[in-house]
């Protein structure tokens, strides 16, 4: 891996630290696959559920070909092993050597190490030969890199016909005005912590962020949401698998009532390569 910037340095320190604190024991939540994999229930509302939703209807249509995902800044391998439950073969890096091994140790406590490769590297420069995958996927990463530098990286590695998708937070002006007062930050801090998974560089994407995807892809889609259900963080549990009230209000009202999405706090972007 080539020399890194002090940025990325800051990013590997953070992730070393955090890697730690994943529980390799926990049970991984698999419906948001076997929901719509399975045809028994989709959450377009839900842009967690609508990252897996896409590349599920992807793999469908691929008529049985060998598919190849690769998983943006993989974490600790939960995401990429969901992926692999669809039937990609998985490929995923990620900064954080800790983070690299704890994918393995995942993949072969569920018994599909050989579904997978993990490796250590940098978004801005993949060891991936030009269009080597069906599918690039990444789920709240980008807004930890060098985006325009990362885009092209992606358009390279990614198949013609294929798509990437991320799901990523947004900014909205008026409402991060708010979000970034003294007194709401005092009940809900946002500074960097392990706790509350917070780098000391990161950012939500903003009007350039998407000049600079549009401009490698200009096949692009984004699906807007977090707005009322901004507040599910305080009234609903973390382990409440149920569907979001709220969230469908979005939804609906994304859909009737204009520019209403664009007090979004999260997106969907689905990018796509002629």
């Amino acid at each position: 891996m080539s020399t890194m910037s002090e940025r990325q340095l800051r990013e590997k320190e953070y992730y070393e630290k955090y890697a730690h604190s994943f529980n390799l024991n926990e049970d991984i939540d698999f419906s948001p696959i076997e929901g719509p994999l399975l045809e028994r229930e989709r959450r377009p509302w839900n842009s967690y559920w609508r990252t897996y939703e896409v590349p599920i209807d992807f793999f469908k249509n691929l008529n049985n070909q060998k598919a190849t995902l690769l998983d943006f800044g993989c974490g600790p391998g939960d995401n990429s092993l969901r992926f692999s439950r669809i039937g990609y073969y998985v490929i995923g890096f990620d900064i954080s050597e800790a983070n690299i091994e704890n994918c393995k140790k995942l993949f072969a406590k569920n018994n599909q190490s050989e579904k997978a490769t993990f490796l250590v590297s940098v978004a801005e420069s993949l060891p991936f030969e030009d269009e080597s995958f069906n599918v690039v996927s990444g789920i709240d990463i980008l807004h930890h890199v060098d985006i325009p530098v990362a885009i092209k990286e992606v358009r390279r590695v990614l198949k013609s016909g294929g798509i990437a998708i991320f799901r990523e937070p947004i900014e909205v002006p008026f409402l991060d005005f708010i979000r970034n007062t003294r007194l709401v930050k005092f009940f809900v801090p946002n500074e960097a912590s392990l706790e509350n998974h917070i780098t000391e560089d990161e950012r939500k994407l903003n009007i350039n962020d998407f000049k600079a995807l549009e401009k490698e892809f200009p096949n692009i889609s984004i699906e807007r949401s977090l707005i009322l259900s901004r507040f599910d963080k305080f009234l609903r549990s973390k382990n409440n698998k149920k569907a979001s009230i709220l969230e469908k209000i979005d939804y609906l009202l994304c859909k009737i009532i204009p520019f209403y999405s664009q007090l979004g706090g999260a997106a969907v972007i689905i990018l796509k390569k002629d």
